[in-house]
């Protein structure tokens, strides 16, 4: 009996109570949230009305951080919205810049109005600032790994485009001949791709446009080609000699990707026999040989040629 009287408490006026309840959390949770505390947040920093022609370098911060004093509700309605700290850049000069912070910089959420803000750190922004150059720059593709089994480059992977603009502080850009790709794993291809691949450089100091390109990974089995019946050219740096060679033709055995080496005749060849500065006379002399690029390594029938050199108006000597 005692035990349902109790019960008959409880849920009496259910209703009544629970607004009550209500009410009471209300009051309590305003009561809490109208006392003041202290929180820590950090801010982004911001450079603005910085002038188109100078950038800003060396080690920039990118955030500041903040002591709030304020109501429990605003610091809470605070956390979920974003602090900046702004930098007003309008008179910057190439050189350094140094500016102390103060909460006049500080741009908080609207509608919050906190008792008081305190910059902690940094206190003070000292950065370089430098002018901006954009300079046009050679791309070159960067490689890696080495391709698989007999396989080999049929060509030197080229960039689409093969230049690209970049722009950035005037003492890094200055001294900029090329920019690389990011590698390009060769130990991954099986066979002839292409693809778009993304320019290896510092976002924080450049910009490139495009900030990728087209390569194309050309790739060929292994093959030997002999080219035969080539005549060495002879080179002389005076009108009054001639010269003659022994033997008159050589040949030459290639090694190198088989699609590059199906193109080759003996007319994409060079031997050469640089007798600049010689005077008349017998020599045995190792030419220069030039092949085209792709070409992995190359064997001459002979090491060395028979040269003799003559003044014009004499006759051919005996070899």
């Amino acid at each position: 009996m005692t035990v349902t009287r109790f019960a008959r408490g409880i849920v009496g006026n259910i209703g009544v109570k629970l607004i009550a309840l209500i009410v009471a959390m209300v009051i309590w949770f305003s009561a809490i949230g109208q006392r003041e505390v202290e929180r820590t947040y950090v801010a982004t920093l911001d450079f603005v009305n910085l002038p188109d022609s100078l950038t800003v370098t060396g080690r920039v911060p990118t955030e500041v951080e903040l002591n709030v004093t304020g109501t429990r509700r605003d610091l809470l309605l605070m956390g979920f919205k974003k602090i900046r700290v702004q930098v007003n850049m309008n008179r910057a000069v190439p050189g350094r810049f140094s500016q102390r912070l103060s909460t006049s910089d500080v741009l908080l959420p609207p509608g919050l109005e906190p008792r008081s803000v305190r910059i902690v750190s940094p206190l003070l922004i000292d950065v370089g600032l430098e002018r901006l150059q954009t300079k046009r720059v050679r791309v070159a593709v960067s490689l890696s790994g080495s391709l698989q089994g007999n396989q080999l480059l049929s060509s030197v992977p080229g960039a689409v485009p093969g230049w690209v603009l970049v722009t950035g502080p005037e003492s890094a850009v200055t001294p900029l001949e090329k920019v690389f790709t990011k590698p390009i794993d060769l130990g991954k291809i099986r066979e002839s791709v292409e693809r778009d691949v993304d320019l290896d450089y510092d976002e924080k100091i450049f910009d490139c446009e495009p900030p990728r390109v087209r390569v194309a990974v050309l790739v060929s089995a292994r093959g030997t080609r002999v080219l035969a019946n080539i005549p060495p050219t002879i080179l002389v740096d005076r009108e009054d000699l001639f010269a003659e060679v022994h033997p008159k033709t050589v040949s030459l055995t290639l090694e190198g990707p088989e699609a590059l080496l199906d193109t080759l005749s003996s007319g994409d060849v060079s031997v050469l026999v640089d007798l600049s500065g010689r005077p008349p006379g017998s020599y045995t002399l190792a030419p220069e040989v030039i092949v085209p690029d792709g070409v992995e390594k190359y064997m001459m029938d002979i090491d060395s040629l028979r040269v003799i050199i003559n003044r014009a108006e004499e006759g051919p000597r005996s070899m």
